[in-house]
């Protein structure tokens, strides 16, 4: 069946447009950051944000004229240099491929590991849905979802709050310039007020913003104080949460350069919370992930990702895990990016090896909705996207033995060498059937592991296990994006997951997930694989009686999308077709009845011409039109004036 042009393509980009910030809330419980897509936003726990300076004495007038007039805007200057990555030098490396890195962690019981393993938005594609040929691939999951915004657990007098639990009595201009002030208690206080206000009051922002507060806060960045940098950064990060300008000037004054000197100096657990909730935040303005993806994604790899997941040496064992959750939603939200982006991440030192290791580790400690493991297969998830168009040099070792298998062939006499089936006649299906798992490097490095066994086998068991939806709309979208392809390479990344890894059941049961995205996702992988005759057979006796149902419920539920309920009726014709004895069995009035409503819904264009057609095609099969008469149903249930013209537009289309 055929509903486009044979040949043409069905991409999917973004999964979602929207991003992911968090603020440090005042007290709990913790205020969500609003989500703009269907996706469901991760669990957001409260931080304390411990402190020990007290609040300074009322200044006098003078005291305050001199804040007003005579203290630099810059004028506290630590030991250390400004800080900023053009290059990452040895951060990064060319690697034989791309590795990408997502992992789940369970809150904040997260133990290290010591292995292996979506900056512009895009939007979804309006995919076409043509025959077994379809390509259809899955962009980036979407971006982290929700701001952090931080509060802070102190005493009202140590937070700039009076007796009452209010704010203290001063102004937010005395505020400002206390930040400027050469005494770091109130450099401090200055700066607690305005963590506080603007977690209280969004107005509080544009107010810091319109009296010019960034820059000093981000001066304060390099105090020689351990409490005045800490309150410093979580003043910038509440600033930074869900405000576009804000987030513009801090990267104007130099906070991600200055925010990421203090990461690789700061030993403050606190500190290292509020620097990498900053750079989450900042992480979800488009005009912003160039420089992070430059300056910040090096750091954050070499700090935190690499000596959390154990992938050098056992420094820095200490590391929170919310540190690295923060830091890995971060990269999440600057791997849903531009191709150029995408590609800077999989060249990255020890990224995906990091990322693949935890969440190999996650799924060995049966940790499955730990939420860094969300952020690590989001990322390597979007890192899969366009690979084999974006790095062909990682599969060439696929592609040479499949040349070698070819020419085999070719100058073969009879039948097919090896592990070829005795029955095979296409050299498509000859090229697809040798044991490349059996192969493929037992150790490789960076984006290697973005295709290897191991890594789509702890995706197969995350779809088993794991409650958490986006991390298997993640998972899906990942083993899709590998099989979107028309090639070699695709036909043995399915046949790797069907045959090798035995991961049809995890699939299908996907395919009747009342989450429509991820129904979606499902299906799209389950036509990808269908794409390979050779796994025609076995797909039709495990996932056919999936995709029946889908198709057979959809007038009850009403959530599925047009793609969706079309790409089901390509995917059951090609099945059907195969195993036509049980396709029979399957064949019910229910269904019947229900590929006729969707055959006369206009609100679906795609999904009721697949139904058309798939109507016409099976009465159009004397085995099968024999069946049909013989349980009582009719011609007119399958040829009729709807289902014709479908069947005409596909023949003048082919």
């Amino acid at each position: 069946m055929v509903l486009s042009s044979k040949g043409s393509t069905v991409q999917r980009n973004m999964s979602s447009s929207s991003q992911w910030e968090r603020r440090f809330p005042l007290s709990p419980p913790v205020a969500r950051g609003q989500r703009n897509s269907s996706r469901s936003v991760p669990d957001m726990d409260p931080f304390p944000f411990p402190t020990t300076t007290q609040r300074p004495a009322q200044a006098p007038a003078s005291a305050l004229q001199q804040l007003q007039s005579s203290v630099p805007a810059r004028q506290l200057q630590s030991n250390r240099s400004s800080f900023f990555l053009t290059e990452r030098g040895n951060s990064q490396f060319i690697s034989n491929g791309n590795a990408p890195s997502q992992v789940i962690v369970n809150g904040n019981d997260v133990q290290k590991k010591h292995s292996q393993l979506i900056a512009t938005r895009q939007t979804k594609s309006s995919g076409q849905i043509t025959s077994s040929q379809t390509r259809i691939e899955r962009a980036p999951s979407n971006p982290s979802m929700a701001e952090p915004k931080i509060s802070a657990g102190k005493s009202k007098i140590e937070a700039g709050m009076n007796d009452d639990g209010q704010l203290a009595d001063i102004t937010m201009t005395e505020a400002v310039q206390y930040l400027s002030s050469g005494d770091v208690n109130y450099q401090h206080y200055g700066a607690s007020f305005i963590q506080h206000s603007t977690y209280s009051e969004d107005k509080a922002k544009q107010e810091v913003l319109r009296l010019k507060g960034i820059p000093p806060l981000v001066n304060l960045l390099k105090s020689p104080s351990p409490q005045v940098q800490q309150t410093a950064s979580a003043a910038l990060r509440n600033l930074a949460f869900k405000d576009a300008g804000n987030k513009e000037e801090v990267q104007r004054c130099g906070g991600i350069t200055e925010a990421l000197a203090l990461l690789r100096d700061t030993d403050s657990t606190e500190t290292q919370k509020q620097l990498t909730g900053l750079l989450w935040n900042l992480s979800s303005a488009d005009s912003l992930k160039p420089e992070l993806v430059r300056s910040a994604l090096p750091v954050l790899t070499e700090t935190v990702v690499v000596p959390y997941t154990g992938g050098v040496d056992e420094t820095n064992k200490n590391l929170d895990p919310e540190v690295f959750y923060h830091a890995t939603a971060c990269l999440r939200n600057l791997s849903c990016a531009t191709q150029s982006n995408r590609q800077a991440m999989r060249n990255c030192r020890g990224l995906i090896d990091s990322l693949g290791s935890y969440v190999q580790d996650c799924v060995a400690a049966e940790r499955p909705d730990d939420k860094s493991v969300e952020n690590c297969v989001c990322v390597l998830h979007n890192l899969s996207f366009q690979l084999e168009s974006e790095a062909p040099a990682l599969f060439s070792r696929i592609t040479a033995l499949a040349g070698t298998v070819s020419r085999a062939n070719a100058s073969a006499e009879t039948g097919p060498i090896g592990c070829f089936s005795q029955q095979s006649s296409k050299i498509q299906e000859q090229e697809s059937h040798f044991d490349y798992p059996v192969m493929e490097e037992q150790h490789p490095k960076g984006a290697g592991w973005l295709f290897h066994s191991k890594t789509m086998q702890s995706y197969l068991s995350l779809l088993r296990s794991s409650q958490r939806e986006d991390t298997l709309e993640a998972c899906c979208g990942a083993l899709q994006n590998l099989t979107a392809n028309q090639g070699i390479v695709s036909r043995v990344m399915s046949q790797n997951i069907v045959q090798k890894l035995n991961g049809l059941p995890e699939i299908s049961r996907l395919l009747q997930s009342p989450n429509p995205s991820l129904q979606k996702t499902a299906v799209a992988l389950v036509s990808n694989l269908a794409k390979n005759q050779r796994l025609q057979s076995i797909m039709a006796r495990q996932t056919f009686p999936d995709l029946v149902g889908v198709l057979s419920s959809w007038t009850k539920e009403g959530t599925e999308s047009d793609d969706t309920l079309a790409m089901a009726c390509q995917t059951s014709h090609s099945l059907l077709m195969k195993e036509p004895e049980l396709g029979k069995r399957l064949l019910s009035n229910n269904l019947v009845n229900s590929l006729n409503d969707l055959s006369k819904n206009r609100l679906f264009p795609k999904a009721s011409k697949a139904a058309g057609v798939l109507l016409y095609s099976l009465w159009s099969e004397k085995d099968i039109q024999s069946f049909l008469k013989k349980q009582g149903m009719n011609k007119g249930s399958f040829v009729n004036d709807i289902t014709s013209v479908a069947h005409r537009s596909v023949q003048v289309v082919e």
